[in-house]
């Protein structure tokens, strides 16, 4: 059942930028970043201007596709911007094929590993459920530290013995996430439908306590492995949440994500 295939669709513009609402300069916002992408999309046509969307790329969205997201993207092959007809080979986290390394171990990760031969594995951070749901301000950061490990089940021939590192950014992942959640949501209800002030705030860098929003999900489900990601709304008292399920197919981790109260 493993799929890299997205349920493609298109949602009308709004006629303003859903994180400003600015009228001038828009351009198309993927509910999906294309980065995570692999067979369709999903996007609000002219749903963001080019000011929000580079704020977003630039902050969390590049870092985290460079860093946590790097290995998955390129073993699983997802999308890429394309420069011109140029397409660079796909780069993994240098790898060591010693027992051990020497204290630091940076001399020693110096082999390349093609993707379809990279250990396939997707590492990722469990969190505790947001701290709006719990009554807990997480505005400090996670409470805790888990990570967890994904295999992706893919083919391939895999080196005897391999160590392999990349860099985790904490909180960059759980960004991209809230995003992907408020554009789901507002794309689905529409911009009047939640009061998303404070989440707007999160996403545009007027604020700085993404784990008050983002965690792991309030109530265990289990969810459907059809698709490469997966939304789902929940209520939870007084919030709206959204369920998202990252790399859905590969039974991947889900995040629930507090988009506001109804209005």
């Amino acid at each position: 059942m493993r799929s890299v295939g997205l349920q493609s669709k298109k949602y009308p513009s709004f006629g303003k930028c859903i994180f400003c609402s600015t009228t001038a300069d828009l351009t198309r916002e993927h509910v999906v970043p294309l980065a995570l992408s692999g067979v369709g999309e999903i996007y609000i046509e002219d749903g963001s201007c080019r000011k929000c969307n580079n704020y977003a790329n630039e902050n969390y969205e590049k870092p985290a596709f460079e860093a946590d997201f790097l290995p998955v993207r390129h073993m699983l092959q997802l999308k890429r911007r394309r420069r011109g007809k140029k397409t660079t080979p796909r780069r993994m986290p240098l790898a060591s094929f010693t027992a051990t390394t020497t204290e630091g171990g940076a001399d020693e990760f110096i082999e390349e590993i093609p993707p379809e031969h990279y250990p396939p594995t997707y590492d990722f951070f469990v969190h505790e459920p947001a701290g709006r749901l719990v009554g807990i301000d997480r505005s400090a950061g996670a409470g805790q530290i888990r990570i967890g490990f994904l295999h992706l089940g893919l083919p391939g021939i895999r080196p005897h013995s391999v160590t392999t590192r990349h860099p985790m950014v904490m909180g960059g992942p759980e960004m991209v996430v809230a995003k992907m959640a408020y554009c789901w949501a507002v794309a689905e209800k529409g911009l009047e439908a939640f009061d998303t002030r404070d989440l707007v705030d999160l996403l545009c860098g007027r604020r700085d306590d993404v784990f008050n929003f983002v965690g792991g999900p309030l109530v265990s489900e289990q969810l459907a492995r059809l698709r490469l990601h997966k939304f789902y709304f929940r209520k939870r008292d007084e919030w709206v949440t959204v369920l998202v399920h990252l790399f859905a197919s590969f039974g991947g981790p889900v995040h629930e994500v507090v988009i506001g109260k109804e209005k």
